[in-house]
């Protein structure tokens, strides 16, 4: 493969260490130099050859660059979904989606589940999504107890911790309904792990999924979010595939 990152920070480093014996080529373009070995570019385009777009830096740097990528046709894999939970650029971007050539793609993250819940989305009735995490994730410090520090959607809750909370725009995505969604977030100082446990109700059944993901050198950030982009990426390449 042939990719240009978006971001060149911790998560693109594991998504190229995952991938790198897949990896013919790569640049990477971010406002700092950074350890990533790839090509850096100064500015913003997409070269020609280029297999695939990978984001790896924030929800704004999809807002930025995503129309440049959906121009050139390139397939686009994006990792801070947190971007569409801003419903006037999800319009936007769906409507150049239509007359682009590229293919988009929204890795799982830091969450499992998202087959069962696209599977039966249209039999769901609720989805209630607990998040707990370190406090340092958060930025606090010197907690005692775990402390509730949001309630509400996911559009309310990545406007608060855009870097913290994706997941509950991935399944809010895969639900289809934002408002179907409750998103309880916690900072809790018992734990090391973040904590997402996503609770299901629906006509054809119940579901309960635990998942406890270590950190990745960034705290905000699970060692599986990394890891299901690559995940996604080698799928390119194989031709006998299980699950979604």
């Amino acid at each position: 493969m042939k990719i240009l990152f978006i971001g060149g920070g911790n998560i693109a480093n594991i998504v190229y260490n995952e991938l790198k014996d897949h990896i013919e080529k790569c640049w990477y373009y971010d406002v700092l130099q950074t350890n990533l070995p790839c090509e850096r570019m100064n500015d913003f385009t997409v070269p020609n050859e280029v297999d695939v777009v990978v984001e790896c830096a924030s929800v704004e740097a999809v807002k930025q660059h995503s129309f440049d990528v959906l121009k050139s046709g390139k397939d686009f894999y994006i990792i801070s979904s947190g971007a569409f939970s801003d419903q006037e650029f999800f319009y936007k971007f769906m409507e150049e989606l239509k007359n682009s050539e590229s293919n988009v793609f929204i890795p799982s993250g830091a969450i499992g589940g998202l087959d069962i819940i696209y599977s039966i989305r249209n039999y769901i009735e609720k989805v209630e999504l607990v998040t707990r995490k370190p406090p340092k994730a958060f930025g606090l410090e010197n907690l005692s107890q775990e402390q509730v520090i949001f309630s509400g959607n996911a559009r309310e809750a990545i406007k608060k911790f855009p870097q913290n909370t994706n997941v509950s725009v991935t399944l809010s995505l895969a639900t289809g309904d934002f408002n179907k969604v409750n998103i309880l977030i916690i900072a809790d100082p018992t734990i090391e792990q973040n904590v997402h446990e996503i609770n299901i109700i629906s006509s054809v059944g119940e579901y309960k999924i635990i998942h406890k993901n270590k950190p990745s050198p960034n705290p905000k950030t699970s060692y599986l979010a990394p890891l299901s982009l690559a995940a996604a990426l080698k799928k390119r390449a194989e031709k006998f595939r299980i699950g979604g």
